[in-house]
């Protein structure tokens, strides 16, 4: 695994900033407890002991390494949760939902994004949010090539939205693969700790998640599609129509910069293993 311990943190507490993320999302995500009503009080006790469970078992297997990288992904997590609604990273129309730990655990959703476009259904992406590690990339490919391939996507077991007048489980939800590089994180985290929201409005690391999301619903879109599962081609053919809309009034209203990222070149290039049935 490789080092997180490099001087690009120097400058920055990144346990402070990471703390602080950790509280940000815990105050944003959905409780399990408030649906006892829909599932009862034993299988919210059930699921609330599987999290502990899980809990004590990540803190055991634990390396320092490991640590650090849960620091650097809380971080960025807390970052694109907070300004995709906050700047608009996605768009006027998109709000982000924080699942509960049961399914960020379970179900591998750490994030949600929600568009809500007058007069039209809503769209969900299920977002796995990293720092990342290529080797986690390939594994989070794996697991959406396994699920296009039995006609699944993602779910969550406890979902509201007053939007959608949804409550209990969501699922056939668009799950995408989202990240960027140390350096990239070290700068969002400043930002944000700062709250420089003038400054995270205009940062390229949007482009650069558009990108990634793009490039996904294409590769899944043909994938599902030579897979015989023509509601999961479907699925992400209209979630790439309607990233696809929001990348180009950015484009237009804000000029890209030119910008490089080693992950969005490691997501292409493990899409690659898509073509390969």
């Amino acid at each position: 695994m490789k080092n997180f311990e490099t001087p690009i943190f120097e400058k920055i507490n990144l346990d402070d900033i990471s703390r602080n993320a950790e509280k940000f999302l815990k105050q944003e995500e959905i409780k399990i407890e408030d649906f006892t009503d829909l599932y009862g009080e034993e299988n919210v006790k059930k699921d609330r002991e599987y999290v502990e469970k899980r809990e004590e078992e990540f803190a055991q297997e634990s390396s320092p390494e490991r640590k650090q990288a849960k620091r650097i992904s809380t971080i960025l997590e807390a970052v694109i949760h907070d300004q995709v609604e906050l700047s608009d990273w996605f768009g006027p129309n998109a709000v982000t939902i924080k699942p509960s730990r049961f399914d960020d655990i379970k179900n591998g959703v750490d994030s949600i994004a929600e568009f809500q476009e007058p007069k039209k259904s809503a769209s969900y992406f299920a977002l796995a949010i990293d720092a990342t590690l290529s080797a986690d990339i390939k594994n989070k490919f794996d697991r959406i090539k396994e699920e296009i391939w039995r006609g699944e996507l993602a779910k969550v077991k406890y979902f509201s939205s007053d939007y959608m007048n949804i409550r209990g489980e969501l699922n056939k939800i668009p799950r995408v693969v989202i990240g960027t590089d140390f350096k990239t994180v070290k700068e969002l985290g400043e930002l944000w700790s700062e709250k420089n929201n003038k400054a995270l409005e205009k940062h390229p690391i949007q482009f650069i998640i558009l990108k990634e999301i793009l490039f996904q619903c294409e590769a899944f879109k043909a994938y599902a599609k030579e897979v015989n599962q023509p509601e999961i081609a479907a699925i992400y053919e209209r979630s790439q129509k309607i990233v696809q809309e929001i990348y180009d009034k950015k484009q237009s209203s804000m000029p890209e910069e030119e910008s490089y990222d080693d992950v969005l070149s490691a997501i292409k290039g493990n899409l690659e293993s898509f073509q390969n049935l």
